[in-house]
């Protein structure tokens, strides 16, 4: 089976790169989390609603090629996201969903992050500063800017209504 990266399984990818789950292919998280995971699976029809093992705080499935595929993609992610692309977006639209949260008065950060993942954002554009173990991104408008089309968790995130603001200004 000849596996394809798209920017929907990007998405899938950047999601589990830092929820992975012990088991098979899955994430580990909130309950938001996990049907966001299910819902993207089922929809590029990577699995079927059988395959899939729901537990407490973690779903998953066994696919060997994806696993693998998905492994490939993760060592490769500097050359593979490397433009400010759909691909890129959507990549990190899932790293966000996993990692990042917007505080109360704004600040964008991520945790968990690795040296691949900074020299990742610092090739695209995205600067970081390391404060109390998050990363802060610097400039927090350009950063959602590029992935607003592409978050599922923080979606409905207020943060996200005043971009649309300033983009019709």
């Amino acid at each position: 089976m000849k596996l394809k990266l798209t920017p929907e399984l990007s998405y899938i990818i950047g999601l589990w790169r830092k929820r992975q789950s012990f088991e098979g292919l899955g994430v580990k998280g909130s309950p938001e989390l996990i049907e966001i995971f299910s819902k993207e699976v089922l929809n590029q029809g990577i699995t079927t609603p059988d395959k899939l093992v729901s537990e407490e705080k973690r779903i998953y499935f066994y696919h060997t090629a994806y696993r693998k595929f998905f492994g490939d993609i993760e060592k490769e992610q500097l050359e593979r996201f490397k433009y400010l692309n759909e691909y890129a977006a959507n990549y990190l639209a899932g790293l966000f969903d996993a990692v990042g949260d917007i505080s109360p008065d704004g600040v964008v950060s991520l945790i968990k992050l690795g040296k691949q993942d900074e020299l990742l954002l610092l090739r695209l554009g995205f600067h970081l500063r390391k404060r109390d173990g998050r990363f802060i991104v610097e400039k927090p408008v350009i950063f959602l800017a590029f992935i607003k089309n592409y978050v599922k968790l923080f979606k409905n995130h207020k943060v996200f209504d005043m971009l649309e603001k300033l983009k019709k200004k």
